[in-house]
């Protein structure tokens, strides 16, 4: 039987709540995927990163997970020593999302099995050895592509006006943001394009 996949943090689910949307419509979901290790990033850690929202960098392309990193050794900082589950249900009956690869979605409360994942950074290092996964680490990439990604952080924290209204969210982005914080403070609103990090100060 194939199976499609539901990362939590959350133990002891026996059926997932149809709590999303599909997108232009008012029928209720559960999202599911075929790629474990793009379920097992979102496995989050809110007690451990401060913050409910999950910051998940990742994708899937041709099969194959993608997880880019925005700041050094973002992988491990999320998902080092975080555990959690991962929920499975029956792929029939489950409907493929429109332009997403590997996402699905069933209609209604979904009945699933668990499978505890005690350390989901090491679940995924073997994913990524058996070739299921890439990595993009931020300190591999080219200097070029660090400062466009800090860069691109920057300007969501200034467009979210420094997160001003959420707490959480305000310190989880200066904990793990550092740089693209600073860039974004020495930014102002009438400055146009980001400046290139090395011009602030």
């Amino acid at each position: 039987m194939e199976y499609l996949y539901h990362g939590s943090a959350t133990a002891g689910i026996a059926v997932l709540e149809a709590r999303s949307t599909l997108h232009g419509t008012d029928t209720r979901v559960v999202y599911l995927t075929d790629c474990v290790p793009y379920a097992l990033f979102y496995i989050w850690d809110e007690e451990r990163t401060g913050s409910s929202v999950k910051h998940v960098t990742g994708r899937v392309e041709d099969g194959t997970a993608i997880y880019e990193e925005q700041f050094p050794d973002q992988l491990r900082a999320f998902y080092d020593g975080v555990s959690g589950w991962l929920y499975r249900a029956p792929r029939e009956g489950a409907r493929a999302a429109e332009g997403r690869e590997s996402l699905f979605y069933a209609e209604g409360d979904t009945p699933v099995e668990a499978q505890y994942v005690p350390d989901v950074y090491a679940a995924l290092l073997e994913h990524e050895a058996a070739g299921r996964l890439k990595v993009l680490r931020y300190s591999a990439q080219p200097p070029q592509r660090q400062e466009e990604l800090t860069q691109l952080i920057a300007e969501v924290i200034r467009r979210d006006q420094f997160y001003s209204g959420d707490p959480a969210q305000r310190a989880f982005m200066k904990r793990y943001f550092a740089r693209a914080w600073a860039q974004a403070k020495c930014l102002t609103p009438s400055s146009g394009p980001a400046t290139p990090w090395p011009r602030c100060p």
